[in-house]
Formats: C-alpha cells, structure tokens, sequence
C-alpha cells in the first residue's frame, strides 16, 4: 500500500516501489529509489531523501525514517531504522538489520553494517567505527539542514506541473 501525504514532495525521476509511506512535509528527490516490495519503507515527517539514494526493504527488514532525518545524495539504506534528526550524509550505507539512533550522524562514505545499533548521538565513520559523541553544533547542522529541505519540497511542490504536485511513481 502506497501512502504519501498531501504535502510530502516526490521529485520527477524518483521512483517509489510497493509499500512506501511518506509523512507530512517529506521529500525525496530527483533519482532516489525507495523500494517497499519486501517489506514497508516508512519516511517520517520533514524527513529528506537526497537526489540518487537508494531506500530498500529486504524480507523481514522494513526501513524506518523517522522524523526530520536527512539522507545525503547517494546515501544507500537497506532495510534498517534510522531514528529521528539523524543524518546520512553523502554515499553512506546502513545496512539491513542496523539502528541509527536518534541525533547520529554516519559520516560520508561510511557503511554501518548488518545488526549494528548505533547508540543516540554518536558519530559513525569508517566501517562501522564509532568516533566520539556529536557535537551540539553537529546537531544544529542537522536541524538547519532539515529545515532548508523542508523549505525546498514547498518551493518544488508549488512549482510542480503534476495534478498530484507529487511526482511520478
């Protein structure tokens, strides 16, 4: 079942798969994939999915993105959670079965693998290393991020030639 809200933004070009739920004010942008044909993808309010992520569900690992969550361009998520004001930055990878927790930030380029629980704001680089705690204004880039794509999916979606002003899929 597909469920997008009547404000979410989906860009021309992305594609949504199968059982994918986006919540009030959330976008996902030009090339992204989100894929629910195994199990349900779920991206929470104000949350922002990057031009050319990959989002998948894998059997018996649906993705959750919760609220106000940014994932960079390229980011890949494969069936985990990421919990909310997180970010993915710039083609990181968390992958199935793994939990971000709320505040955290997965450097670019990093990869947090399989099962791997991320405790609430840490810093993750590298394979799955954790570096130190995320700093206050870490935090506050999250939020100003998450902020100026809240603002951008407005912009888009009152622009957007589509009856639905959401996109194809």
């Amino acid at each position: 079942m597909r469920e997008i809200a009547s404000d979410a933004y989906v860009a021309p070009g992305a594609r949504l798969i199968g059982d994918v739920r986006m919540a009030s004010e959330s976008s996902v942008y030009h090339g992204s994939v989100l894929s629910g044909e195994a199990a349900p993808v779920e991206v929470g309010p104000q949350a922002n999915i990057q031009d050319n992520c990959v989002v998948e569900a894998r059997p018996g690992h649906p993705v959750r993105i919760g609220a106000r969550v940014s994932l960079g361009h390229n980011a890949r998520v494969l069936g985990a959670t990421i919990d909310e004001r997180s970010l993915i930055a710039i083609s990181a990878t968390v992958l199935p079965g793994a939990h971000v927790g709320t505040q955290s930030i997965v450097a670019a380029r990093a990869t947090v693998p399989e099962g791997m629980h991320v405790p609430p704001r840490t810093l993750v680089i590298g394979h799955g290393r954790i570096l130190r705690a995320v700093t206050e204004a870490e935090i506050e880039r999250i939020e100003h991020g998450a902020t100026d794509y809240v603002r951008l999916g407005r912009e888009y979606r009152e622009e957007t030639p589509s009856p639905s002003g959401r996109g194809q899929g």
